[in-house]
């Protein structure tokens, strides 16, 4: 599906390359998960290498480091994480053991999360799904929460590298101004579409993004698990009496579900990686898919 031409053009200034610098990176800095490396990319530019723990087509629920990556992890200025995973509560822990003198940032601080109760008012009708520790971890997929995280990033580079105080605030302003474009072009789009905007997902990690333009997000798996044959029929016979505007898997968990459901709906299923690097871009995809029909 061809994305609209504002939303084309969101995507277009916001790949825009960072203030330019002659001077190499000066240092390392380790993420937990790719979103997360978008995001120090978008304020250090060129001043730091960014290495990101959970591999590309892994979840962070399997995730095991590797002795390549405790070297990495070893030579970092600084340390990102949402603070909410599973194996960051248990490894960073013992990283901080290992290396006192490595600031770990945890991004989760100050972020309006959502609990579990909070999670299922989102989730509407789809049954409870337990996130990890009762909170919903993906606080990267909220172009508004992900603002909170763009500030504690630029604080953390100002408080390592002061020297370049006016760089990391250039890049900061630039990438907000950019956020605020895009918050503002899918409110719109989002307000011009037929209520309500009901989207079907496998794994229900787009929690923050409903809650903010006021969607409705039905999750396929149930606490946590492949849904079973009784699950699978009430999902089907409740979304033939929706409006569905889409049905979602992550390339990292089983498609045999979503697919299933959209063939019952004579839709297709679609790909939403929630994991994906580009994260503006990827919410600006979402959106143009649920709102063009």
């Amino acid at each position: 599906m061809r994305l609209t031409f504002f939303l084309f053009l969101i995507i277009v200034l916001g790949g825009c390359n960072n203030t330019p610098t002659d001077k190499q990176p000066v240092s390392s800095i380790t993420v937990s998960i790719r979103p997360q490396k978008y995001l120090v990319n978008k304020i250090a530019g060129d001043k730091f290498n960014v290495s990101v723990l959970v591999p590309e087509g892994s979840g962070p629920e399997t995730y095991e480091p590797t002795a390549r990556q405790m070297q990495e992890i070893s030579s970092s200025s600084l340390c990102f994480i949402t603070g909410l995973l599973d194996f960051e509560k248990t490894w960073f822990s013992e990283v901080s053991e290992l290396y006192p003198e490595l600031r770990v940032v945890n991004l989760s601080q100050g972020v309006n999360v959502i609990s579990g109760e909070e999670h299922d008012h989102h989730d509407h009708e789809a049954g409870e799904e337990h996130h990890h520790s009762g909170l919903d971890p993906h606080i990267w997929l909220s172009i508004r929460e992900l603002k909170t995280q763009a500030a504690a990033v630029k604080d953390a580079l100002i408080g390592l590298d002061a020297a370049n105080k006016d760089y990391y605030t250039a890049n900061y302003s630039r990438f907000i101004a950019y956020a605020d474009s895009a918050d503002s072009v899918i409110t719109a789009r989002f307000k011009a579409a037929p209520q309500p905007v009901v989207y079907m997902i496998y794994h229900p990690s787009l929690s923050y993004f409903a809650r903010d333009y006021n969607l409705e997000q039905l999750s396929i798996e149930l606490e946590g698990k492949e849904p079973g044959a009784a699950w699978m029929k009430e999902l089907i016979d409740m979304a033939k009496t929706k409006d569905i505007r889409g049905v979602y898997y992550s390339p990292q968990l089983d498609k045999r579900s979503p697919q299933a459901i959209a063939s019952q709906l004579g839709i297709e299923a679609r790909q939403f990686n929630d994991l994906g690097e580009d994260i503006i871009g990827n919410l600006l995809k979402f959106t143009d898919e649920l709102t063009a029909q």
